[in-house]
């Protein structure tokens, strides 16, 4: 099962600013447990991503660590896939962002992509898109406008070697 399906659902999940109940059905059990022990699953009732999405934010949270078998993961991507399926893309995390993808994705300016980077470099990382407001010559607007597109996850970077992952 790919990490980075996982990470994107775990992702998707914590960038949602209100929580919904989760639906019963089978994997929920599985949901809780994996994904219950770093963060809060009821989030993900307002996320909705194709079975592809799903599957790489499962794959990116098992690369972060997230502990459980292949059958567990398997349920959480089933329970997901069955009851939060949709058309939506995969949301930007601004704090593993590029300049480029900060240009492309969230509509910023390459001024305030650098300024985005810079205040990121400065503060670790963002735990919510209104901390943006703080970033000196960044016009919120824009982030505001794409928030649906662009989530800030405090998920620690993914190692760029991959001999180092779990």
């Amino acid at each position: 099962m790919s990490t980075t399906l996982f990470t994107l659902a775990i992702l998707l999940v914590l960038s949602t600013p209100a929580f919904a109940q989760l639906p019963d059905g089978a994997g929920k059990d599985a949901l809780l447990k994996v994904c219950g022990s770093c963060h809060q699953p009821e989030r993900s009732a307002s996320v909705r991503l194709t079975r592809e999405g799903w599957e790489e934010v499962i794959a990116d949270m098992i690369k972060r660590g997230a502990k459980g078998t292949d059958e567990e993961f398997g349920a959480v991507l089933e329970y997901l896939a069955t009851h939060f399926l949709g058309e939506a893309p995969r949301p930007l995390n601004i704090n593993r962002a590029t300049n480029i993808e900060l240009e492309s994705v969230a509509g910023l300016t390459r001024k305030e992509a650098a300024a985005v980077l810079a205040y990121l470099d400065k503060v670790g990382v963002c735990k919510s898109l209104d901390e943006l407001k703080k970033v000196p010559g960044l016009d919120y607007k824009k982030i505001e406008s794409r928030k649906d597109f662009i989530v800030c996850f405090e998920a620690p970077p993914v190692p760029k070697d991959p001999k180092k992952l779990p």
